[in-house]
C-alpha cells in the first residue's frame, strides 16, 4: 500500500508540475521559518494539523492509514507531548483534522475518508470534544461524541482535505484525485444518524489537494497540493462556494517531502505546514507570516 501510494504521488506530482500554476501571487507567506524537526517515531506519517485551542504554541496532528484513532499534541518545535486515543473507534485512513465550536464547547473532527483504492462507499468523520491536556501524562483516552457518515452521490472518491466553516458549521471536503479537485459539503448535526449523500458543488483549478483550512473567523481559506498553496479571501456575506468561484492567490511554498497538512493559527497571524516522512526524509514544522 505504501509503495502504491508513493508511486501515485510521483505520477501526480509530475502532472501538477506539467499543468503549471493558476492564480496570481500574493505577498502572504513570505520567508517561511523552520521551527522544529519531527523526531518521534510515532508521527512519521502526519496528514493533518490544527492549533491547540487552550494554549498557544501547540498543535494537534495525526497520522494517516495504519495508526488507528489517535491524535498527537506537539509543541512549536515539533516535539511530541501527548497522545490521545478515541475510545471505541476503528479508523482506517484519517486524512485531515478540523476544529469548530458549538455551544461554547471546542470540538475536533477527524476525517476518516482516505480511499486510495476506491473500495469504501461509506466514509466517516469522528467528532470529539477537544481535550485540555495534562502535560504530566503521556497518553489519555477520550470518548467519541459523534460519528458523521457520508457518501458521494456519483462515484467513490479519495479525499484528504477538509475544514468546517465557523459561520454555519458546514463541513467542506475537497477531493484529491479528480482532474480538478471537487468541493462537497454537508452540515454538522450531532443529533442525526443518517448517511449524508454529498453532491459536487464546485471544481477548483488544480488537482491532488492534500490539505485545507479556514481561519477562525471564516474570512480566509487555504488549500494545498504537493507543490503549491492556494489562498482565498472571503468577502462579506459571501458563501464558501462563491468564494471558491474566484481565482485563488498563489502563496510561495517551501516544498516538503510529502506535505499533507496546513492550518492557520487561531489569531490569523501565521499559518503552518508539516509533512510526512517518506523514505525516512526529514520533516519540519514551518511557520509562514500571514
Amino acid at each position: 500500500m505504501i509503495r502504491f501510494r508513493n508511486n501515485l504521488i510521483t505520477i501526480f506530482t509530475i502532472i501538477i508540475l506539467i499543468l503549471g500554476t493558476v492564480g496570481s501571487t500574493e505577498l502572504y507567506g513570505q520567508n517561511p521559518q523552520r521551527l522544529g524537526k519531527v523526531t518521534s517515531a510515532a508521527i512519521t506519517e502526519i496528514s493533518g494539523i490544527v492549533p491547540y485551542g487552550y494554549e498557544e504554541g501547540y498543535f494537534w496532528v495525526h497520522n494517516d492509514s495504519g495508526d488507528g484513532p489517535n491524535i498527537y499534541l506537539i509543541d512549536s518545535k515539533a516535539s511530541l507531548k501527548v497522545r490521545v486515543e478515541i475510545e471505541g473507534v476503528k479508523a482506517l485512513d484519517i486524512e485531515d483534522i478540523g476544529r469548530f465550536q458549538l455551544n461554547d464547547k471546542k470540538y475536533l473532527l477527524l476525517a476518516d475518508m482516505g480511499n486510495n483504492l476506491r473500495d469504501r462507499e461509506i466514509l466517516s468523520l469522528y467528532i470529539i470534544e477537544e481535550p485540555k491536556v495534562n502535560f504530566n501524562v503521556s497518553s489519555i483516552e477520550v470518548p467519541l461524541v459523534k460519528e458523521l457518515k457520508f457518501r458521494y452521490i456519483d462515484k467513490r472518491r479519495d479525499a484528504e482535505a477538509l475544514f468546517v466553516d465557523p459561520l454555519d458549521l458546514q463541513v467542506y471536503i475537497l477531493s484529491k484525485r479528480d482532474f480538478e479537485s471537487t468541493v462537497f459539503s454537508f452540515p454538522i448535526d450531532l443529533k442525526s444518524d443518517q448517511v449524508n449523500v454529498v453532491k459536487p458543488l464546485q471544481t477548483l483549478p488544480f488537482t491532488f489537494t492534500t490539505a485545507a483550512d479556514i481561519s477562525s473567523d471564516g474570512k480566509y481559506i487555504l488549500a494545498k497540493n504537493l507543490t503549491h498553496i492556494y489562498f482565498w479571501e472571503r468577502k462579506n456575506k459571501e458563501s464558501i462556494i462563491e468564494t471558491f468561484q474566484s481565482e485563488p492567490k498563489i502563496i510561495p511554498y517551501q516544498i516538503e517531502p510529502q506535505g499533507e497538512a496546513i492550518c492557520f493559527d487561531l489569531k490569523k497571524r501565521f499559518f503552518y505546514t508539516i509533512s510526512e516522512r517518506p523514505f525516512g526524509l526529514d520533516s519540519y514544522l514551518y511557520r509562514y507570516d500571514f
